[in-house]
């Protein structure tokens, strides 16, 4: 039965995402003991990078028959994590950060992301609207 998520879904899933990546963006400023970028901007701009390059992985891994529930698409997702939050971490804080704590914020934040998929997809499987099915 095909199904797939209605645009209340990806609200929904895109703001956990959000609320979870400012939590990180404060956790690192107040480690690396910064101001600037403000935390909501930081999660915003991991939520897209998120989003972007999530949505092009599903779609790639569809074409491959890799389903949601075999463990090798979530395999398939830890690179792309770790260069998700190498760029924002790049993005954000190469000026002000020293490199040698990157490590631990990229560890930290693939297993964060992990745990912010289970309220995400199950906002999206469980609110009104969220997601379509034939």
């Amino acid at each position: 039965m095909p199904f797939g998520p209605s645009l209340l879904g990806l609200t929904y899933f895109a703001g956990i995402k959000l609320v979870g990546y400012s939590a990180a963006g404060a956790y690192v400023n107040r480690h690396e003991r910064v101001v600037q970028p403000r935390p909501i901007v930081f999660g915003l701009a991991r939520t897209a990078i998120g989003l972007g390059a999530g949505i092009a992985y599903a779609l790639t891994v569809s074409q491959l028959a890799i389903t949601r529930g075999e463990l090798t698409f979530y395999l398939g997702l830890l690179p792309i994590r770790v260069l998700e939050w190498l760029a924002v971490l790049w993005l954000f804080y190469r000026a002000t950060s020293e490199r040698r704590h990157w490590p631990r914020y990229v560890l930290a934040g693939i297993g964060w992301s992990f745990f912010l998929d289970l309220p995400a997809i199950l906002a999206a499987f469980t609110l009104p609207g969220g997601v379509w099915i034939c």
